[in-house]
């Protein structure tokens, strides 16, 4: 059998020209400076009413930044392979990527410090508080990391690095005032500072059943139903039977019923000739008669 030509290789696709990429990434800058200003409104949402569905709401503000952080992530890696024929333009799209990605990060140190100050004094913690701090302990964490760029060296840098640390603390403080949530699985977890939790259900143990047992010598093979082997010797035992059950008596065939009388009045008879001239005959004696 002759094998398959090979396939030709698929053409590469062309490459976009120096407006069409500047144009691509315009359109993502304006993207985030409309999540920035989303993010704003959600953070002040967040600090109304922080004992009732304040952490709710705040997590919808993290999510707001975290969406930013990734766009923003897609958008440097346009501006890294951006065509030299963009020139000037490159370095000042990424400045202004630069600004924007600062701003978030100032808009999250700073409601997240407000945020958490007030949640701190909560009296009634809602249930799944200790984990959802653990969650976004960790997304701290990545965005503390930020603060260490050369870009916010400066006593304004070195201030948003202490709040971070003073939320962090934060966020500790309240995941110990309320206990994790159980875990209701079989297999241990991990909680969110990394220990493990055990599980409350202890795992199911399969019991074994022993196998039948096999029988001693080849006699076995024919034992026939109702009958049982003997350990001790290889004579067939019969087994007791269950006594039968009573069984209803029948009941007494009725007797045919008889087919009913003839009405003499609907009987059919066969007529003959003789019959005729004797009815005749009848019928004129009586006339005479009269």
């Amino acid at each position: 059998m002759a094998s398959p030509p090979p396939r030709r290789p698929a053409p590469a696709a062309p490459q976009p020209s120096a407006a069409q990429r500047q144009r691509e990434i315009a359109k993502l800058l304006i993207r985030l400076d409309a999540m920035l200003k989303q993010a704003s409104e959600l953070a002040t949402a967040a600090r109304e009413r922080v004992s009732v569905g304040g952490l709710t709401r705040y997590r919808a503000f993290t999510k707001q930044v975290r969406d930013f952080f990734a766009l923003a992530a897609v958008t440097q890696e346009r501006l890294d392979a951006a065509p030299a024929e963009m020139g000037e333009m490159t370095a000042t799209l990424t400045t202004a990527l630069e600004r924007m990605h600062a701003r978030m990060v100032v808009l999250f140190v700073e409601a997240s410090a407000l945020f958490f100050t007030g949640f701190a004094r909560v009296k009634a913690l809602p249930i799944g508080t200790h984990e959802i701090c653990g969650l976004e302990l960790r997304g701290l964490i990545e965005i503390r990391k930020f603060l260490d760029d050369p870009l916010y060296d400066g006593e304004r840098g070195q201030k948003l690095r202490d709040d971070a640390d003073r939320i962090a603390d934060l966020m500790r403080v309240v995941m110990n005032r309320i206990p994790p949530l159980p875990d209701f699985g079989d297999a241990p977890s991990v909680g969110p500072k990394g220990t493990v939790n055990k599980p409350l259900r202890t795992p199911r143990r399969t019991v074994d059943r022993p196998p039948p047992p096999v029988p001693r010598n080849g006699a076995a093979a024919g034992i026939s139903a109702g009958m049982t082997a003997d350990p001790a010797s290889s004579q067939p035992v019969r087994r007791p039977q269950p006594p039968a059950m009573p069984q209803p008596p029948a009941r007494p065939a009725l007797p045919p019923e008889a087919p009913p009388a003839p009405d003499p009045r609907l009987e059919v008879r066969t007529l003959s000739l003789d019959d005729l001239e004797d009815e005749e005959d009848g019928d004129g004696g009586a006339n005479g008669a009269q």
